[in-house]
């Protein structure tokens, strides 16, 4: 998983981060479940996903923030979309009635996939964050709802 996710550092239209956190650091900071990885038939990992809550405050305990990464040698083979489906389910049974994605505007494989998914652009966070290298970054926040969790 760090390789992958250092793959997607590197890459430069993934994340704002600069580093591989710990493990530790990394689990601490996601929801215990959904957290996905996708292997293939010997073992090795094509890619991952998971969940960060958006806020410590009770009310939103329902809605996080989707990250998914897969490894570069495996994109556009569908393993992407496993990943993301599957954790739409699986946010849904743990009680997620909201999901959002920030992804920058250059990467059009996620918003392509996000989209095919049910996931709606609701706004660009313009300017939001600064890159390593001094770069100012926009940031697309797309978000779904559950037809199902939080509709009462």
């Amino acid at each position: 998983m760090a390789r992958i996710y250092a793959e997607g550092i590197a890459g430069g239209n993934a994340t704002f981060e600069h580093s591989v956190p710990s493990w530790e650091s990394w689990r601490a900071a996601r929801a215990q479940e959904p957290c996905l990885v996708a292997r293939d038939g010997s073992g090795a990992v094509l890619g991952w996903a998971a969940l960060t809550p958006v806020s410590a405050r009770p009310v939103y305990r329902g809605v996080g923030a989707v990250s998914i990464y897969v490894d570069p040698l495996r994109t556009r083979m569908g393993v992407g979309r496993v990943l993301l489906v599957t954790l739409l389910e699986r946010s849904e049974q743990a009680g997620f009635w909201t999901l959002q994605a920030g992804i920058f505007p250059e990467n059009k494989a996620s918003i392509a996939l996000h989209e095919s998914c049910g996931f709606r652009l609701v706004g660009t966070h313009e300017r939001i964050g600064e890159m390593p290298d001094g770069r100012w970054r926009d940031v697309m926040l797309y978000e779904r709802r559950s037809e199902t969790v939080g509709r009462g």
